[in-house]
């Protein structure tokens, strides 16, 4: 049964899921500290918020869409205050599980607000079709409570068990996809260098069982050689900048051996020095175009 939800972070994936919910008639209340976005949800029919605890008021099923571990606790520390034990928040953002636990504690101390880690799988795009996969851990009496929200936001919603594991989760997926997203720009590179239309590789990688889906979302982008639209950009160039060093982080904690995502960060690096990271991540074809390289050698050493 639809009823009031709070959002904090009305950004990429913040206002697609707030439309998502207004649509299948869920009451919606949010905050962000961008006026552009506040605006925005309004002209979608959502309640803007002034300040944080008038989000915490109006619902007891908040969600966070934060762009940094900093933006979380500069969040955790107001709603510390204007939250209590009916609260139910879920943080689906990527971050560190080191700055999600930091926030449960916080609000352990202050509110009793139980905190679950649920970060979501797809980006603008997917928000928008509301055909996000939600991971889902933490306490399963709160997982249940805000299971209906998080039905109208997403095609997939799975609960994996203790505090962290949906983020353990995320970190394995999103080096998949950081790591064939290069991948993938470098075949198209390829390709255009060896004098293959692009619409004809795109064609016969997409019709055989070497496609994916990340294939299909970001080469018409190398196509179009659009990457700013926010109609069709998935997410920010920026938003794998920070995964990518959340991911090494965990990765090294862990002793795991990842040679091609190690090599993929190079190239996520070039991007970043190009100031891309308002761009989708399909112009990591473009990064690839910008590469002068050696006869017989590699693009990009470290």
């Amino acid at each position: 049964m639809a009823g009031k939800v709070g959002i904090i972070g009305i950004g990429l994936m913040g206002l697609p899921m707030a439309n998502s919910l207004l649509e299948r008639g869920w009451q919606v209340k949010g905050y962000d500290i961008a006026p552009a976005r506040r605006a925005a949800l309004a002209d979608i029919g959502g309640e803007v918020a002034t300040r944080l605890a008038e989000v915490a008021a109006y619902s007891d099923h908040l969600i966070l869409s934060l762009p940094s571990g900093a933006a979380l606790h500069q969040v955790i520390d107001q709603l510390a205050a204007a939250t209590h034990a009916p609260h139910v928040i879920l943080e689906t953002s990527t971050l560190s599980i080191d700055d999600k636990e930091r926030a449960v504690a916080t609000l352990n101390r202050s509110s009793g607000a139980r905190l679950l880690d649920c970060p979501l799988i797809g980006g603008a795009v997917q928000a928008k079709e509301a055909t996000l996969s939600a991971l889902v851990s933490g306490d399963e009496t709160a997982w249940r409570e805000v299971e209906p929200v998080l039905q109208a936001i997403s095609r997939q919603q799975r609960y994996v068990g203790a505090f962290g594991m949906s983020s353990r989760l995320k970190f394995v997926v999103n080096h998949l996809v950081s790591t064939t997203t290069v991948l993938i720009a470098e075949t198209m590179q390829f390709a255009t260098r060896a004098g293959i239309d692009m619409n004809l590789i795109h064609d016969v990688i997409g019709n055989s069982p070497a496609a994916s889906g990340i294939w299909r979302a970001r080469v018409p982008l190398m196509i179009a050689g659009v990457y700013d639209d926010p109609v069709t950009k998935a997410a920010d160039l920026a938003i794998p900048f920070k995964d990518t060093r959340i991911i090494a982080d965990y990765i090294a904690s862990h002793r795991a051996v990842t040679p091609l995502f190690d090599a993929a960060l190079k190239i996520y690096a070039v991007a970043e020095e190009q100031q891309r990271a308002d761009q989708d991540a399909a112009a990591l074809y473009e990064v690839f175009g910008s590469l002068a390289t050696p006869e017989g050698g590699a693009g990009v050493t470290g």
